[in-house]
C-alpha cells in the first residue's frame, strides 16, 4: 500500500512534528521576550533586522519540514528559492525607492 507508514515510521513522523513545534515556539518567544524587554533600547535598525532574520529562518524551517522541501531533490529546492529571493530584493528595492521619493517629495 502507498500510503501505509509502519509504526516506526508514525512515531518517528510525530517526533519530528512536535521537534519542530518546540524549536518555532522557542524561536517565536525569543522574539516575543526581546521586544518586551529590551525592544525599547535597542537601535530601530538592530531590533527590525533581528525581526527579519528570525521571521526568515522560521519560514524557511517551516518550509522544508512541513512542506517536506528538504525532502525534494536540490534542483527542485533551487527552482522554488531564487524566484524567492528575486521576490525578496524586488520588496527592498521598492521599498528603498518608495522611502527616497517619499522624501524627495515631502521634506521634513
Amino acid at each position: 500500500m502507498a500510503g501505509h507508514m509502519s509504526d516506526e515510521q508514525y512515531k518517528s513522523a510525530v517526533k519530528a512534528v512536535w521537534t519542530a513545534t518546540a524549536i518555532l515556539s522557542v524561536v517565536t518567544v525569543v522574539e516575543v521576550v526581546v521586544a518586551l524587554t529590551v525592544g525599547h533600547l535597542l537601535p530601530k535598525f538592530v531590533l527590525n533586522s533581528f525581526f527579519v532574520i528570525a521571521s526568515v529562518a522560521k519560514a524557511f524551517f517551516i518550509i522544508g519540514e512541513f512542506m517536506h522541501l528538504k525532502y525534494e531533490k536540490r534542483v527542485f529546492i533551487l527552482s522554488l528559492g531564487l524566484p524567492l529571493l528575486f521576490l525578496v530584493w524586488t520588496l527592498i528595492a521598492l521599498a528603498v525607492e518608495g522611502n527616497y521619493w517619499n522624501t524627495l517629495n515631502f521634506p521634513k
